[in-house]
This record gives C-alpha cells, sequence and structure tokens, in this order.
C-alpha cells in the first residue's frame, strides 16, 4: 500500500508545543526532529539481519530496546494535524503503534525512514492518508481493524476463549470539550459521531477479566493486548504487548504510574484485578 503523505521537504522549522527538544523538521505532512532519525538508525542495526524473524520476536526486541522511554500525553495534539513522529517520549498506544511500524520497517529488504513513516501513516489514520484530525484513528477497535485488513495482525479474542459484548462507542462526540479540536468544531463532532455509529455496527469481543486466569495460557509473547474500558462509550482504556517469562505472563508498557516505558513488575492478572476502569481484554496476534 502506498502511503499518501507528502514529503516537500522544509529545513529548520521550529512547532511551538512540541516537546521535541530541538528544531523540529516539517516535510509536507511529516513532523519529526533529526533525534528521531538517529533513533530509527540506531534500532535498524539492533536488528540488522534478524528481517527473517517473526513479528512477534521483532516487536518484543524493539519494545525492550525503548524500556525507560518516558511516558508523555497529547504529543500528537498540535496544530495542524500532521504526521507527528517522537521517538523519545511516548504514551501506550503510540508505543505499541512505533513497535510495530519498526519492526514492518525492519522486514523491508530496504528498511528506510521513509518506509517507517509509510507504515506508521498507515497504522495511525485511516487508509494512511493525514486529513485533518478525525482522519486519526482514535478509538483502538478502528485501528485494530485497519491492521487487520492490511494483513499486519489478526485479533484472535474470540479464540482464546472471548465472549461477545456489546460495545458503544460515543465518549468522543458526547465530551467534546475533552479534546481541544473538537470543543469548537461541530463539524468535526459530528463527523466523529459518523464514525463511532459504523464502528458500533460491527461484532465484538472480549475476555472478562475474571476469566483470564484460565484462558492466559493462550496468549503469547508479543500479542498486542487491549484492556478493555468500564468508561460507557469508551472502547480501550490501555495498550500492551504481552510478554512471557516463563510461566508467567506479564506485558511491556508505556505506564502513566511509573511515567515510562518498563516490563510490568506484576503478573497481567493481578495487575488487572487492580484496575477497576478495566473489565477484561481483547488479544491481536501479528502475522
Amino acid at each position: 500500500m502506498i502511503i499518501k503523505v507528502f514529503r516537500t521537504f522544509l529545513l529548520s522549522v521550529v512547532f511551538a508545543g512540541l516537546s521535541f527538544g530541538s528544531a523540529a523538521i516539517e516535510r509536507g505532512e511529516v513532523r519529526y526532529a533529526q533525534r528521531d532519525v538517529d533513533a530509527f538508525n540506531e534500532v535498524m542495526a539492533l536488528v540488522a539481519g534478524d528481517s527473517e524473524a517473526p513479528m512477534s520476536e521483532l516487536v518484543i526486541k524493539m519494545a525492550k530496546h525503548f524500556l525507560g522511554t518516558p511516558y508523555v500525553a497529547g504529543t500528537l495534539e498540535v496544530e495542524p494535524e500532521r504526521l507527528t513522529v517522537n521517538m523519545a517520549e511516548t504514551d501506550c498506544i503510540l508505543f505499541v503503534e512505533m513497535c510495530v511500524a519498526l519492526a514492518l520497517t525492519a522486514k523491508d529488504a530496504e528498511p528506510t525512514f521513509d518506509k517507517y513513516l509509510d507504515n506508521l501513516a498507515g497504522l495511525r489514520y485511516r487508509d494512511g492518508v493525514v486529513d485533518g484530525y478525525t482522519s486519526r484513528l482514535h478509538y483502538t477497535s478502528e485501528w485494530i481493524a485497519q491492521g487487520e485488513k492490511n494483513g499486519i495482525f489478526r485479533e484472535v479474542t474470540r479464540e482464546c476463549g472471548g465472549r461477545p459484548i456489546a460495545q458503544k462507542f460515543n465518549f468522543m462526540s458526547t465530551h467534546p470539550a475533552s479534546y481541544k479540536q473538537l470543543k469548537d468544531s461541530p463539524a468535526d463532532v459530528a463527523k466523529m459521531r459518523r464514525i463511532e455509529q459504523a464502528l458500533e455496527a460491527h461484532d465484538y469481543c472480549y475476555i472478562p477479566k475474571a476469566e483470564l486466569p484460565g484462558r492466559i495460557k493462550d496468549i503469547r509473547s508479543g500479542d498486542i493486548i487491549a484492556f478493555c474500558s468500564t468508561v460507557a462509550g469508551l472502547d480501550i482504556a490501555h495498550i500492551a504487548i504481552a510478554l512471557r517469562d516463563g510461566d508467567t505472563l506479564t506485558f511491556i508498557h508505556a505506564s502513566t504510574t511509573a511515567k515510562k516505558v518498563i516490563i510490568n513488575p506484576q503478573p497481567l492478572v493481578t495487575y488487572i484485578n487492580g484496575v477497576k476502569s478495566q473489565s477484561g481484554l481483547r488479544v491481536i496476534r501479528l502475522f
């Protein structure tokens, strides 16, 4: 798939409000800093020769490389909407997205930064096209569906013992004041509502957390695990990469508590049982 990201090269552009720490570079629809190019090259050198490795192994290797990366929320919330790359700080979905995009690029015969940008856009934006705030895949369920459509991974929740869930989507359209791009834009709120309604036309399942002890044996290292939200109208509260250590299943994630990327010190079941805002899991397996 050719990602429609225009690449008109402009040098030395500083974006107010970004926490890049150095002048960022704008290339049409792309926003990044030289340190991101350096970080990309470092990762590609780390996995040189691993292009035949399974995606799950590559993603775990990427994730461990970024242990300690600071957790920072809102790094994408800069206007105008552009493909933003920031390898120096992350949140939970951006961490998983970065690791998957890097693994996809590492498997390419010519793993260039341009191809990484294409892979990142293909994960983050509807059909890989940056076209305003509502073109970003804000609901993780749509992010999962697009990754499945593009042959990157498939959801295996049902195979892991999942049961149907009546998932509703309306949080963004009913809480526009929580999103600076929506609060003064009724047209974009209406767009988000149409997106939500389209998402509600699909079937979903999850593994309730009470049933996880009997189901975790089916979750593999390198699986993407999405923690279902108890908030009305919101599908996913958190996302991470599963990691097995012998018989113990835990995960690597950008932790809001630790404020950095960590291997979670608690087993998965212990963790989720301690979080009231999470009702269960969805499991996504990389090809």
